[in-house]
């Protein structure tokens, strides 16, 4: 004799162990189909769903959206979060992947029933895992009930074959409590990854491509943010930036040069991948790389992905005062990897910058008179110019103004 507590309506039942599997079975049938009958009458058939979320999770939503380039022109905002098109892009490139999760947890559930209640049939194994996973998608959703954002979600060209899976088979079949909650649970265990990863899941295809060229060593030709023009580019690695959390592809490109127009020249370029066009395809103008340019690169790897060293041991000195050390600790945008003191001379700290020079420059320029550039003339020069330029201006602005101000 045993005592069992029914999964559905909780009533204890006692019964001979042969009898178990006749009864569990009954309930789980009836129950079962009462229980797709009351779904079916909740869906609408409509070409819209409502899913419902918490601010926290809207928010997490349209940062994302925005990082990656999911936006459109809404009351004059260039930059409002295109919400549909970025789920669409979570449905289409995670759906599988989130599927496979949500398989795994129910084997681990399928499996400890079956090690501890051994009379069940398969069926009815996995219609209790199901009724267990569905608690676990209440669960995880519960305080939407408090917090009742809704997101419409349209049916769209891009997003039709798993809006219809997840609409007919998921919700039909039962499998899952409710729609709304099956794409709050996939949002969550998106989100529980890293933003690298998440970029390289909403841009999976952009990433196959270029990870393919790169195995084969192939010239490619590819676009970059909202330039139309295709650019000449023998990619070379993938690389994460901490910092920035975003995926670079550190590259050599032949380009022309602006400083000698007509002047065709390679160098190593870091370009974010994010922001390269979806188009990628072989070049018709291939080159090889040096071995200089592969340490270059590589040295940018450590030094700092998102911005390419031309040469091997790139670095260069700098003299902060005590406002300028102050600012290394304020200012993060751009920050070299490497800044290390070697010496001190008077009221200056003297730093030895490893990386990009690109990079360490731009950094330091917004130090203003708080950072001086040393054992550079040609930095130097084009900050004397720079600052000549404003000279000028300003003379020319202060001296036009006085004389209509004294007319």
């Amino acid at each position: 004799m045993a005592t069992i507590k029914c999964p559905y309506c909780s009533s204890k039942i006692k019964l001979e162990r042969f009898q178990y599997k006749d009864i569990v079975d009954s309930e789980l049938n009836d129950k079962y189909v009462e229980e797709k009958q009351n779904q079916q009458n909740y869906y609408s058939g409509n070409d819209t769903t409502n899913i419902y979320v918490d601010e926290e999770m809207c928010k997490k939503l349209d940062q994302d959206a925005v990082e990656f380039g999911f936006v459109r022109n809404k009351n004059g905002n260039a930059h409002s979060p295109n919400r549909n098109a970025f789920i669409s892009a979570i449905m289409t490139n995670y759906y599988d992947e989130f599927n496979v999760e949500e398989e795994q947890k129910k084997n681990v559930i399928v499996d400890t029933l079956k090690q501890n209640i051994p009379l069940l049939n398969d069926v009815s194994t996995n219609r209790i895992a199901s009724c267990i996973m569905a608690g676990m998608d209440t669960l995880a959703s519960e305080k939407i009930r408090n917090k009742k954002i809704i997101i419409k979600l349209k049916k769209t060209n891009m997003n039709e074959n798993i809006y219809d899976d997840i609409q007919y088979n998921k919700f039909f079949n039962n499998s899952i409590s409710s729609i709304s909650e099956f794409y709050y649970s996939m949002f969550q265990s998106f989100f529980k990854l890293p933003q690298y990863l998440r970029e390289q899941i909403i841009f999976k295809k952009k990433f196959k491509d270029l990870r393919k060229y790169i195995e084969e060593g192939k010239t490619i030709h590819m676009k970059y943010k909202k330039d139309k023009n295709y650019r000449n580019v023998f990619p070379y690695k993938i690389v994460q930036s901490v910092e920035e959390s975003h995926n670079y592809l550190l590259c050599v490109e032949k380009t022309e040069d602006r400083d000698n127009p007509g002047n065709i020249i390679t160098m190593c370029i870091s370009y974010r991948i994010d922001n390269i066009g979806d188009t990628i395809k072989l070049s018709n103008a291939p080159f090889e790389i040096t071995e200089i340019q592969k340490q270059a690169l590589d040295e940018s790897i450590s030094n700092s992905p998102s911005s390419a060293q031309q040469e091997p041991g790139e670095h260069i000195l700098v003299a902060l005062n005590s406002t300028g050390v102050g600012l290394l600790d304020a200012i993060y945008t751009f920050k070299p990897t490497h800044i290390e003191p070697i010496k001190q001379i008077r009221e200056y700290t003297i730093y030895k910058v490893c990386g990009s020079k690109f990079q360490s420059y731009t950094y330091f320029k917004r130090f203003g008179e708080h950072a001086i550039i040393l054992n550079d003339n040609s930095f130097k020069q084009s900050q004397l110019i720079s600052a000549q330029k404003i000279i000028n201006n300003y003379n020319s602005i202060s001296s036009q103004l006085e004389e209509e101000l004294n007319q």
